[in-house]
């Protein structure tokens, strides 16, 4: 039997979520020549969706493990989502990232983290991560959903944020979007 207060229980943990922008998040994405996003699992789904806003903005961005990602550099930016910080393969992106001199935002949910000791920039999001369980939040949802949820909605109101920042419109992001469909 289906439970027709699913879509209220999730609207309501995220409504109830304490996230902040801030004019240095704007200011991180403005002031970087490429930028990079990586996250595993339905993390990385979230963060390739900024992504492609962001391209949509004009901005030069690369999903890490694609064919056309170049090196990353010096200055360019990489965002990762990773509820926990710890995932191997990501702790391992931001450790090469960090070598070649890159700026390192990461998304998670708390700073105790490996990747958070590197990063320049960390976005607190609500969630549960495979290391906190499920006391880390009073969250009904399964797994990390929420955290997820919280990546996605969070890039939006980023995208929103910048558009607002730099006099950009909607029909200037849709000049950007994917024709070859």
């Amino acid at each position: 039997m289906v439970n027709s207060k699913s879509w209220q229980t999730i609207i309501a943990e995220l409504a109830k979520q304490p996230i902040n922008l801030t004019n240095r998040d704007c200011e991180i994405i403005e002031q970087a020549p490429r930028i990079f996003v990586s996250g595993g699992g339905r993390s990385g789904l979230a963060i390739k969706a900024l992504a492609m806003r962001l391209m949509q903005l004009g901005k030069t961005v690369f999903v890490v493990g694609e064919t056309t990602t170049p090196a990353i550099q010096e200055g360019d930016l990489l965002v990762l989502a990773s509820a926990s910080g710890t995932t191997p393969a990501i702790v391992e992106l931001a450790q090469t990232a960090q070598q070649a001199g890159a700026v390192i935002w990461l998304f998670s949910t708390n700073k105790s983290n490996p990747i958070a000791t590197i990063a320049k920039q960390v976005t607190l999001l609500p969630g549960k991560s495979k290391q906190t369980g499920r006391t880390a939040t009073s969250s009904q949802q399964p797994l990390g959903s929420l955290f997820e949820q919280s990546v996605w909605i969070f890039g939006d109101a980023l995208v929103l944020a910048l558009m607002n920042d730099q006099g950009i419109t909607e029909q200037e992001l849709r000049s950007q979007h994917a024709n070859l469909e």
